[in-house]
């Protein structure tokens, strides 16, 4: 179980200093209303396929999401929740991440699209715990 909690870490902290490498002048936000908690979102990915994220949590710094491994040739205009999955490395669709911190510039960088708003899930915020746990025990 270790090395599963150091390999979440370790991915986290690439996700999070990889949002904060990006160049360009991405819109700021000025507070954390202007990202919703529980929203999903719709980004666009560079071979023209649409992904949706879900945002687990907002802090100072990052937004902490969810993505989830289904692909969109369109823009979705509505999303059932209950259809989106986190696959896996044998599902055909690919996978999502469960968790991972994004600096708000780099969230704003992929010029996300608000589809809707839904409750969080128990389940959901399990990598965000651990997370959290694990900032904790590293001094912060």
């Amino acid at each position: 179980m270790h090395y599963f909690r150091f390999a979440i870490i370790g991915f986290t902290t690439l996700m999070a200093v990889c949002g904060c490498s990006k160049e360009g002048s991405a819109p700021m936000a000025q507070d954390n209303k202007s990202i919703q908690v529980g929203g999903l979102y719709a980004t666009q990915d560079k071979d023209g396929s649409w992904r949706v994220m879900k945002v687990l949590a907002v802090d100072d710094h990052a937004v902490h999401l969810r993505s989830y491994a289904n692909k969109f040739p369109e823009r979705p205009k509505d999303i059932d929740p209950a259809k989106l999955t986190l696959g896996g490395l044998k599902d055909a669709c690919g996978f999502g991440i469960g968790h991972f911190p994004l600096a708000k510039e780099g969230f704003f960088n992929d010029k996300p699209v608000l589809l809707k708003v839904v409750p969080l899930k128990e389940d959901e915020l399990e990598g965000y715990k651990l997370y959290l746990e694990a900032m904790k025990g590293g001094g912060r």
